[in-house]
């Protein structure tokens, strides 16, 4: 192997690595490292932010995604019915997110996705970013009574 191809390879697995640590240990979207372990609500403990309702009854509110990752904010409350997170990706890591079985995909960094849910009954829902839950990514919507 001569200097010049040692460089390359060198330089190619170096994007490689870095590439992977973007991730974070779960691996990229349908990565290996994925975890199938369940994914609980940890969150911070700042208080929860309200999700707004509009005229047409949906709640809505916007979720940040952080290179950091993080969701900001990481703890959304809203009454039972139609909730839906504008979720803006602010850093260059690809993130998705997860609630009551409803998923929003890839959001790319740079991007904005809109997911939207029917929660019916009160209680807490997690809304993991699955590529990084086990990073510590994850938020909980709280749902109260009417």
């Amino acid at each position: 192997m001569t200097p010049r191809i040692g460089i390359g390879v060198a330089a190619a697995g170096l994007l490689v690595l870095t590439g992977c640590a973007s991730w974070g240990p779960e691996g990229g979207p349908g990565g290996i490292g994925r975890s199938d372990a369940p994914v609980t609500a940890g969150t911070s403990a700042a208080p929860a932010v309200a999700a707004t309702r509009g005229p047409d009854g949906v709640q809505r509110i916007t979720v940040t995604m952080t290179d950091d990752l993080r969701f900001e904010p990481d703890r959304v409350r809203a009454r039972p019915g139609v909730v839906e997170f504008r979720l803006q990706n602010v850093g260059v890591t690809p993130h998705d997110m997860t609630v009551a079985e409803s998923t929003a995909g890839n959001v790319n960094g740079g991007q904005t996705a809109t997911l939207r849910v029917t929660v019916e009954k009160p209680g807490e829902y997690p809304f993991p970013c699955l590529y990084h839950a086990e990073s510590g990514m994850r938020g909980v919507l709280e749902v109260a009574a009417q």
